[in-house]
């Protein structure tokens, strides 16, 4: 019977806090590691990444800003105490 084989490291979930800091762990982004690149291929990378995050903003800028702008309604509801106008004030 052969023996099992072991992965030789397990795909990284979280990112450990350096040994002197005092931090929760965090939940990596990306649930798998990356591959090497080159500075070259990593500065293309991260530069694909930001033109097609300014795509999917400027696309969606007007549904965002109408959702943003109703929950400052909600919030700002929810702090203005309804006021009763005969109510003397002290």
């Amino acid at each position: 019977m052969k023996p099992a084989a072991v992965p030789a490291r397990p795909p990284a979930l979280f990112h450990s806090p350096a040994p002197t800091t005092r931090f929760k762990r965090q939940t990596a982004i990306v649930p798998f590691e990356l591959p090497r690149l080159s500075d070259k291929a990593a500065a293309q990378l991260i530069e694909l990444l930001h033109q097609i995050v300014q795509g999917i903003e400027h696309h969606y800028a007007d549904q965002a800003h109408r959702y943003r702008k109703r929950q400052q309604d909600i919030a700002y509801a929810r702090q203005t105490p309804a006021s009763i106008p005969t109510d003397p004030p002290f």
